[in-house]
């Protein structure tokens, strides 16, 4: 008589789950630190094109003279002092904007005029 012996390949439905439950805990870590470091990144990138704008801004002023606090600020550093119009990281939001000199912020949540901490 031969005995039939049960062949140990493959995972059990108990070793399927716990790896799947192992995985869920690291997506559930890993999604927040995403976010935080996508809003970091985007908040950065406000801070560096309000630099860039508030610097075109001066050198209109020192070589035009004047104000720049006209209704179409922008139109007035593009091309000639700034080669692009700085887009907003964040989608769907509004333009940078210039008012009284101050550049404000175009909506990733960063504070106008020279405050970047």
């Amino acid at each position: 008589m031969k005995m039939f012996r049960r062949k140990d390949e493959g995972f059990t439905l108990v070793e399927l789950m716990v790896v799947i439950l192992i995985i869920g805990i690291l997506v559930a870590i890993a999604i927040p630190v995403f976010n935080a470091a996508r809003a970091t990144a985007e908040r950065r990138t406000c801070h560096a094109n309000q630099r860039t704008i508030e610097g075109a801004a001066q050198q209109y002023v020192a070589d035009v003279g004047g104000d720049i606090s006209a209704v179409d600020a922008m139109g007035l550093l593009v091309p000639q002092f700034i080669a692009v119009t700085p887009q907003c990281p964040t989608a769907g939001a509004p333009a940078y904007t210039i008012t009284d000199g101050v550049v404000a912020p175009c909506g990733a949540g960063t504070p106008a005029h020279g405050d970047y901490n």
